[in-house]
């Protein structure tokens, strides 16, 4: 894990300001939660700490490094975004598996040690009998679970979720906030 911290972070869209001179330090293997109505600036947050907004002013450090203008794939952070983002044409297995492919050769993995992470993760959030299935064979909860394994999978330093228990069934919820 890493520490973040946002430095006065503005974002204008338009004459709309979604966020507006916000400033937190997230230390390492923290949890932290933000909080607020609908359209108050969270998500813009943490797309802004993902790379995928850039602020109109402010600082984002990750681990001490201004990674402000830093593009996305180079921050080492997972996001699980709200309406999950997964590949309707890929398998289950391959939706988890695809941060890993993309970066092997990078992290230096053999298709062995991919298979095994994603098996880790499918298990811990018993999606194990779902491998072979595609997205819109599952339910929303499940395409949750899915998500959130494919942000796990890569073990980042950052680790973002926008809205991420929304869809979890009660029981699963339960054992992942532990």
């Amino acid at each position: 894990m890493a520490v973040v911290e946002l430095r006065n972070i503005v974002k204008r869209f338009g004459r709309v300001t979604a966020v507006d001179g916000v400033s937190l330090r997230i230390g390492d293997g923290e949890f932290y939660i933000l909080l607020g109505p609908s359209g108050c600036g969270k998500t813009t947050t943490l797309r802004i700490i993902a790379g995928l907004e850039y602020p109109d002013e402010g600082k984002v450090l990750i681990d001490g490094v201004d990674v402000t203008n830093t593009e996305p794939k180079d921050r080492d952070v997972a996001m699980v975004f709200q309406n999950y983002a997964l590949y309707p044409h890929m398998t289950v297995y391959d939706n988890i598996a695809f941060p890993l492919m993309i970066r092997r050769k990078k992290l230096g993995l053999t298709r062995s040690e991919i298979r095994e992470r994603v098996m880790e993760v499918a298990k811990m959030l018993r999606i194990e009998d779902l491998l072979s299935r595609k997205p819109g064979q599952l339910s929303g909860g499940q395409q949750q679970r899915v998500a959130l394994a494919r942000a796990l999978v890569r073990r980042p330093k950052v680790w973002l979720m926008d809205e991420p228990l929304s869809n979890l069934d009660a029981l699963l919820r339960g054992s992942r906030r532990s």
